[in-house]
């Protein structure tokens, strides 16, 4: 077996998502690739850039997301020194962040 290389690896995860054609499909995809946890921690770190993106202080966003600040801390430190995707496909959802 082949030792990893995270820019090959990363381009085959792309591609594959980019051949997606409806939500439907990327629904199917994500629930035969990823488990229920694996699910649920995607969408509490989406949960917690957006609370973030909207203002809200760490500890409202631990309470309200129901971890520990230490983990709403990991994702603000995505959003401000991160490549800015996170941030720019959140714009993007339906309304934007809300303040």
């Amino acid at each position: 077996m082949s030792k990893p290389n995270l820019e090959k690896d990363k381009k085959l995860v792309v591609d594959t998502i980019r051949k997606l054609k409806s939500s439907k499909d990327l629904s199917s995809f994500i629930d035969d690739l990823l488990t229920e946890e694996e699910i649920l921690d995607l969408a509490q770190r989406l949960k917690i850039a957006q609370l973030i993106l909207a203002g809200k202080n760490y500890d409202e966003i631990s309470e309200a997301v129901g971890t520990s600040t230490s983990t709403v801390s990991k994702i603000g430190q995505v959003l401000k020194y991160g490549k800015g995707g996170l941030e720019k496909v959140l714009k993007k959802t339906k309304g934007g962040v809300k303040k």
